[in-house]
C-alpha cells in the first residue's frame, strides 16, 4: 500500500501513532519521516513532537473511521 506524505501511520516496533511529514530517499530506499501523535515519545528525535524515521515495511498506514478515530488498514 502506497505511503504518502500526511498519511496516519503506526510504528510497528514502538506502536507509536504519528503523521508522515516527509519523505527522502536514502541508498535507494524511501525513508519516512514520522512526527509522533503523543508529545515527549521516547526513542525519537527533536523536542515537543519527536521525529522518527521509518522504511515503509516498519509503518502501517491508516484509515479514518466515521472522522472520529484511525484504525489499522
Amino acid at each position: 500500500m502506497e505511503i504518502k506524505l500526511f498519511d496516519k501511520v503506526k510504528i510497528i516496533e514502538n506502536g507509536i501513532f504519528g503523521t508522515v511529514v516527509d519523505i527522502y530517499q536514502d541508498n535507494g530506499s524511501s525513508v519516512f519521516v514520522v512526527e509522533s501523535d503523543s508529545e515527549k515519545a521516547k526513542g525519537g528525535y527533536g523536542d515537543k513532537w519527536p521525529l522518527f524515521d521509518c522504511l515503509e515495511n516498519e509503518i502501517e498506514k491508516l484509515k479514518k473511521d466515521y472522522g472520529i478515530t484511525w484504525t489499522e488498514i
